[in-house]
């Protein structure tokens, strides 16, 4: 099985930065085991890319991928890539953050 790149947007990285920092306040060592946790999940995109569902009315080719019971990563397959679009996070509502144009797709 091809195993696809894996790489993160701009707004992707910067949303793990927002949990890393929401946690860290309380459990600094948390903070970093479960960013790791995150990414350690997302590596498993790269060798099954159609593990979320395609969400086409967020976006063109936009999956999702839940993970914990409270984080959602949106990320796009193409040839030789699957990109990660961004990482939501404790009920946020991203379906209207993905389709409201402040987010590049």
């Amino acid at each position: 099985m091809k195993r696809l790149r894996l790489t993160y947007r701009p707004a992707a990285l910067a949303d793990l930065d927002s949990i890393f920092d929401f946690i860290e306040a309380d459990n600094p060592t948390r903070a970093a085991s479960f960013v790791d946790e995150i990414l350690s999940r997302c590596g498993a995109l790269g060798v099954y890319p159609e593990l979320g569902p395609v969400r086409h009315d967020l976006g063109v080719g936009i999956r999702i991928y839940p993970m914990f019971g409270r984080i959602v990563v949106a990320y796009r397959v193409d040839e030789d890539a699957v990109q990660v679009i961004r990482v939501f996070s404790s009920g946020q509502d991203y379906a209207t953050i993905l389709t409201d144009g402040d987010t590049p797709l």
